[in-house]
This record gives C-alpha cells, sequence and structure tokens, in this order.
C-alpha cells in the first residue's frame, strides 16, 4: 500500500471516530445543540444548502461572490507583494523606504481596518478585496524577499564572468532560484485571502458567505453556520489545490515539489 493510500485511510478512520463521538455526545444530551449541534444535523444543513444553491435562496450568489473576493485579493495582494518584494532584494533604497512600513501594517489587526476600508469603499466587493489583499500580502513578500536573497555568492560571480546584466541575473538566476520561496508562500496566502474576504463580509456586507454565516449566527441557526463555514473551507481547499498543482508543474526541478510526488 502507498503512503498516499495509507495517509488517506488513517484520515478516513480518524474523520469517522471524531463524527461518531460527536454524534454520541451530541445525541445523548451532553452538549446544547444550539452550542454544537450534532453532525447529522450539520450533514442536513449542508444538503439544504447544496440543494437550494440555484434556488430563490441564491446561495450560489453569495458563492460565487465570495469567491470572487478571495480570488481577486490573492492576486492583488500576492501581485503586490512580488513587485515590492522585488524591488526591496534588489534595491537598498526601496528596502530601506518599504521595510518599516510593511512591518507596521503586519502588526496591525486586520479586523481592525475591515470598518475602515468599509468606511472608505462602501459595502461593495472592494472592500472585502483589500482586506484579503492585505492579508495575504505580507507572507508572499517576506518569502519572495528571502528566495531572491537566497542566490549564493559562487552563483552571482559565475553571471558576472559571462558579462550578464543585472536583468539577466534576476531573471535567469534569482527569480528561478526564489521559486519555491514564492510558491510556499502562495498557498498559505490563498488560505489567508479566504479568511480576509471572509473578516471583510463580517464589518459590512449584504451578500456573500460571511454575510450568510453572521446572518445564521444572529438566529442561533448554528448547523447552517457550519454549513456555510464547510462551503467556505471547500472553496479554499480547491483554490489552494490549484495552486498546489501549478507549483509542481512550474516548479518540477525542486526537492519540495518531489517530496509531493513522492507522497
Amino acid at each position: 500500500m502507498s503512503d498516499r493510500a495509507k495517509s488517506a485511510l488513517t484520515f478516513l478512520a480518524s474523520l469517522v471516530v471524531i463524527l461518531g463521538v460527536w454524534e454520541y455526545v451530541s445525541q445523548s444530551g451532553g452538549v446544547n445543540p444550539i452550542v454544537v449541534p450534532a453532525p447529522s444535523s450539520i450533514m442536513s444543513a449542508i444538503w439544504f444548502v447544496i440543494t437550494n444553491m440555484f434556488s430563490n435562496l441564491a446561495y450560489w450568489k453569495d458563492t460565487w461572490i465570495t469567491l470572487y473576493e478571495i480570488v481577486f485579493g490573492f492576486l492583488l495582494g500576492s501581485g503586490m507583494a512580488l513587485v515590492i518584494g522585488s524591488l526591496v532584494a534588489e534595491f537598498a533604497t526601496a528596502r530601506r523606504i518599504v521595510i518599516p512600513y510593511t512591518i507596521a501594517l503586519n502588526s496591525t489587526p486586520k479586523i481592525a481596518i475591515a470598518p475602515l476600508f468599509v468606511i472608505w469603499f462602501g459595502f461593495g466587493a472592494m472592500p472585502k478585496i483589500l482586506i484579503a489583499a492585505v492579508i495575504c500580502f505580507f507572507p508572499v513578500f517576506v518569502n519572495t524577499v528571502t528566495g531572491l536573497q537566497s542566490t549564493e555568492e559562487e552563483e552571482l560571480e559565475l553571471m558576472a564572468s559571462i558579462r550578464a546584466s543585472r536583468w539577466q541575473t534576476f531573471l535567469r538566476l534569482k527569480l528561478p532560484r526564489s521559486a519555491p520561496f514564492v510558491f510556499a508562500s502562495l498557498r498559505t496566502a490563498m488560505a489567508f485571502a479566504a479568511i480576509g474576504a471572509v473578516i471583510g463580509e463580517f464589518a459590512g456586507a449584504q451578500d456573500g458567505l460571511g454575510f450568510q454565516i453572521e446572518f445564521a449566527a444572529a438566529r442561533l441557526e448554528t448547523a447552517r453556520l457550519f454549513a456555510f463555514l464547510f462551503i467556505v473551507s471547500v472553496l479554499a481547499y480547491l483554490l489552494y489545490s490549484l495552486i498546489a498543482y501549478t507549483e509542481r508543474k512550474v516548479i518540477f526541478w525542486s526537492a519540495t515539489t518531489r517530496m509531493q510526488r513522492l507522497q
């Protein structure tokens, strides 16, 4: 049996045990179902949401809006991080200017920024996209700088000996060397983007999965709250898997990618 099959079986076995114990405790009255509903109730709520995805309840619209915010927040935050990180790694002046601001931004609680973005940009998608971008910016920025600065001195001397320009050195040596660092941070940033989009919807929204989660919590419909959390998790997992697949195809030479293929 392969390691991947063993991992899948171990996960499924542990999941069955956890759900079984959870169901037993819930059905025996050990916990209040409003606080922690039984897995069977959560599955019924998930089925209700899925079967009514395209009905008058229009859950598909909420799902699409949150997906849109996650993807564009990820692209905006990661794109800015790649550009600014490259400038910081290559130019000392940019490093002295940018680093203090990035540290200050990362130290600020993101949930405190969300209401400010709502005041500035309204209740549309823009504040949610910006929150997602802010949250996923820092890990990509840090890994971009680290990856570009990981080049060995001997490699730089080799590029200098063949009269490579600064741009050629960056494009043919530093960029490929930094790719494993960047993709590792992109996987993390995709999960952060989902968190940012939902936080933005908590701060002020009229639709989206975050709005549905908040609405279910206000009505003490905990099972339905879990159902929407499940949908957000599925979206984040699928997007994470897309990044991981792209990583395996783009940087097939890296040790991390080889390990992923063996698992």
